[in-house]
């Protein structure tokens, strides 16, 4: 559903780019503008336009900064920074790319729980399902489906929905970049007193729904991002939050 609202929305902002175009095309050949736009400075601003509030909209970081170099390369003049040859600007937009590709990196070293033991890897070992050297009494090739004891859920730009239906649930590793991800747990049932949520998101939303008789226990690094959950007195297990969510919403909500 709302893979099909998106659609919907980046055909209206298409749309209503072209209407604007006309309406510009017109207003420049009556020279009501204070500066000359000329028709393919119009064509190319709403296709830079539609495709920076594209950008923006479903949150692909990287293409609102080239669409809006490209937006400053046809208006250079005028907005009086002439000066400035494209290719100054394209060049600014790929180091401003680069740094905060940089920033954001999934490179640090969150502590990662598995069957409650402390596993140093990198993300892209869970991503991928490799077994750790050394570790096999830890994970195994099966640990990383909806139904796994350890479940493992990885995203770019896009909404992912998962359904776990896990009896034997220990840990889920979520690691996202600029995506919407829903997990439900009311089908899902804890190994013990806990199950542990191991983070890696930036700019994104992870809405985690689980059972009602759940605790929520908030461990979790975060920055620029927040935190929702209706934290109740439950007395089943503890659904334990850590690792790191950098300018990401997390929203735990019992059902």
């Amino acid at each position: 559903m709302r893979a099909k609202t998106k659609v919907k929305l980046n055909r209206s902002l298409l749309g209503l780019g072209f209407i604007a175009a006309a309406v510009f095309l017109v207003m420049d050949q009556l020279h009501l503008f204070p500066f000359t736009l000329g028709f393919w400075s119009i064509f190319w601003t709403v296709i830079f336009g539609a495709a920076l509030i594209t950008a923006i909209v479903n949150r692909r970081i990287y293409s609102s900064i080239f669409s809006a170099a490209f937006l400053l390369i046809i208006y250079a003049k005028p907005l009086h920074i002439q000066a400035l040859a494209p290719w100054t600007i394209l060049l600014a937009a790929i180091l401003l790319s680069l740094g905060i590709r940089l920033l954001y990196k999934k490179s640090f070293s969150p502590t990662i729980v598995v069957n409650g033991q402390k596993v140093d890897v990198n993300w892209s070992d869970l991503k991928h399902g490799r077994l750790f050297k050394g570790r096999k009494n830890i994970m195994d090739d099966t640990s990383f489906g909806v139904d796994s004891d350890n479940v493992v859920i990885s995203s770019s730009m896009s909404d992912v929905s998962r359904y776990v239906h896990s009896q034997n649930l220990r840990t889920i590793t979520i690691d996202s970049s600029m995506s919407d991800i829903n997990v439900y747990l009311d089908d899902a049932k804890a190994a013990g007193d806990e199950v542990i949520v191991n983070f890696n998101s930036s700019m994104g939303d992870v809405n985690l729904y689980i059972p009602k008789n759940w605790q929520v226990d908030n461990q979790l690094a975060g920055s620029l991002g927040d935190v929702e959950a209706d934290y109740v007195a439950g007395d089943g297990p503890r659904l334990v939050l850590k690792g790191r969510a950098s300018m990401s919403d997390i929203t735990i909500k019992h059902v």
